[in-house]
């Protein structure tokens, strides 16, 4: 394959970077190519195929970006929920990043079935909190309805059901941050998984090289 070709088909496979981080690929492995006198069967040989090296840069940047964008605080006009919405965003596109590296060799099969098993474990905690939760509120709007029922006919049945409603629905100011907590420190484990991963990837890459 000539260097040319080989150059093309890389930056066809960049998908998600733009047009000057591409660039600054392509010259990085290109001047690598030049220094080494690399060409053909020895550029495939030291780089794998364009796929392959592409697959390795986008892990990369993934890594990279999530890594500086982690410290980063919020921006003059972006709101919590904004920052929040786009932090997400970006760290599944990392896990979808690497998933699709993966799942290219049965080597890191071990590894893309724990990411996956990750994944579905913070699905469900999140929805077993949700569950218990809202389960908790209905429970306490039942028993307040309950006690003004019966306000009039038993009044200290009818505090004991409120007293027990308001409790319910007061432990909600207190689960539902918990909750979050608990859920965020289970995918935040999870990313550092993730990362590390990706990390091994690209150390498993043919000679060594990587764009810097």
């Amino acid at each position: 394959m000539e260097n040319n070709i080989y150059f093309t088909q890389l930056n066809n496979h960049l998908v998600g970077l733009t047009i000057a981080e591409r660039e600054d690929v392509l010259a990085f492995y290109r001047e690598y190519a030049t220094e080494g006198k690399l060409a053909g069967e020895s550029l495939i040989a030291e780089f794998g195929t364009p796929k392959q090296l592409a697959r390795r840069v986008l892990v990369d940047y993934s890594i990279r970006y999530d890594e500086v964008a982690e410290q980063a605080g919020l921006s003059d006009n972006e709101s919590e929920v904004g920052h929040w919405r786009t932090r997400m965003n970006r760290q599944f596109n990392l896990i979808w990043v690497v998933l699709s590296s993966l799942a290219t060799s049965i080597i890191w099969l071990p590894a893309l079935i724990l990411i996956l098993a990750g994944l579905l474990l913070v699905v469900i905690i999140a929805v077993l909190i949700i569950v218990l939760l809202l389960s908790f509120l209905a429970t306490g709007l039942f028993q307040i309805i309950g006690s003004i029922a019966v306000l009039m006919s038993n009044w200290s049945t009818a505090l004991y059901q409120g007293g027990i409603g308001l409790m319910l629905i007061g432990v909600q100011l207190v689960a539902w941050p918990v909750g979050f907590v608990v859920v965020r420190a289970i995918f935040r484990t999870l990313m550092k998984y993730v990362r590390h991963v990706g990390r091994r990837f690209l150390g498993k890459k043919p000679g060594g090289a990587r764009h810097a």
